[in-house]
């Protein structure tokens, strides 16, 4: 091995004077470190705003959602059961319904409204609250920044609240509820500032006249990581007829399609390092036939045909593993000085972020370095491998 390895440095990129496969031998290095500088730093990007979407969706759901499938479940034993239990930090139960809201100017909006015990909304939920009342009373109602855009509305202002499936009215009209406006949030995560608003329980009693309890019950847990886990395990404790769905599952459309957008990427991106191993190829059956001569004279001394053969495939794997390492290192280097430095920003009113998001994982390096060193390694062994067809008595005699 040693032996090999020796030889396939001196031969390295054809050597003094190469030529053409000097040149695209570096080509090759070239193509590689970019290939894989770009397939990092993209992951990178992606688990960056993959990050940033999970932490705004579990800020606004829970890391799990019990909700009742048989209509004899009484989720508020569950709810007292889930708070007592050791892996629970907190545990909010709520009502949904679809319903209208309008402002004083009339304009109105279909939106959803979640009642909950509005004195823990700010404890319980992740979400950046603009503008806010310091109390809480059993009419102050939070809305998203779109939606109080508009409906032109702030903190403080008046709205009505109308659940039509639960309040028909003698008219045709539904029945009106009045709440006041005691705070601005921005969820900063797909269309919930202009879809969702939360009210106090008690008007949600006085709105959802048809419902006979809970319909679910939010839960924070000790450990966001071990949410399906915990899943498992409050299937087996809690009572049946319910449904339990962590952070993922509630999202899993949206987890799928930033999961295939990484899949994709990836296919892409590797397309570059593919490319700049077909260079390698080339360079690597360049070198073969200048230094044809001199693996003629190597035969006739003895070496065998398989070690002639595992001498190019050392060179293809130095020429490769330089533009690998290189690219990579790169690509380690700006995603550390990015995170520090915030080389790349970003507009904060589109994005909600001042600065491009890089997040790198241990299972992306590895990932590409597998990705490289097959591409490396299949190229070079197709490259090494017409090296078995050179015969040492018509090697040392032929012109270059």
């Amino acid at each position: 091995m040693k032996f090999a390895f020796t030889i396939a440095r001196r031969f390295m990129l054809g050597g003094k004077g190469a030529g053409p496969s000097q040149l695209t031998g570096w080509i090759s290095i070239i193509g590689l470190a970019t290939g894989t500088f770009a397939l990092i730093v993209i992951l990178a990007i992606l688990n960056g705003f993959e990050e940033r979407v999970t932490n705004r969706v579990v800020g606004f759901e829970g890391d799990l959602r019990i909700t009742a499938v048989d209509d004899e479940v009484n989720l508020t034993k569950v709810l007292d059961a889930v708070l007592r239990d050791q892996y629970v930090v907190d545990a909010l139960n709520y009502q949904e319904r679809k319903g209208l809201i309008s402002s004083s100017s009339q304009d109105q909006r279909l939106v959803t409204f979640k009642a909950i015990p509005i004195d823990r909304f700010k404890k319980f939920y992740d979400i950046r609250i603009d503008e806010y009342k310091e109390k809480s009373d059993e009419r102050s109602v939070y809305v998203g920044q779109v939606l109080a855009r508009r409906l032109n509305v702030g903190v403080g202002d008046e709205i009505n609240l109308m659940s039509p499936i639960d309040h028909s009215g003698n008219v045709g009209l539904p029945r009106r509820f009045s709440g006041t406006i005691a705070g601005i949030f921005h969820a900063e995560v797909l269309d919930v500032d202009d879809r969702v608003i939360f009210i106090p329980l008690q008007l949600g009693e006085k709105l959802f006249t048809r419902k006979k309890g809970l319909d679910g019950i939010d839960v924070r847990l000790q450990d966001l990581e071990k949410a399906d886990e915990l899943k498992r395990y409050f299937r087996r404790i809690l009572p049946g007829g319910i449904s339990i769905k962590s952070w993922a599952d509630l999202n899993s459309s949206l987890f799928n399609a930033m999961r295939m957008e990484r899949l994709g990427t990836m296919a892409v991106l590797s397309l570059i390092v593919l490319v700049a191993c077909f260079n390698l190829m080339s360079t690597l059956v360049l070198v073969t036939y200048q230094k044809i001569r001199e693996i003629g004279i190597l035969r006739t001394l003895g070496t065998t045909a398989r070690r002639i053969q595992s001498i190019i495939l050392i060179q293809g794997i130095m020429i490769g593993g330089i533009g690998a390492v290189v690219g990579i290192a790169a690509s380690l280097l700006l995603v550390a000085v990015q995170n520090q430095f915030g080389l790349f920003p970003l507009p904060e009113e589109i994005y909600f972020i001042d600065k491009l998001p890089m997040v790198f994982k241990a299972v992306d390096l590895m990932a590409v370095i597998c990705i490289s060193f097959v591409f490396i390694l299949i190229s070079s062994a197709v490259a090494s491998s017409r090296t078995l067809k050179i015969n040492p008595k018509e090697a040392v005699y032929l012109e270059k």
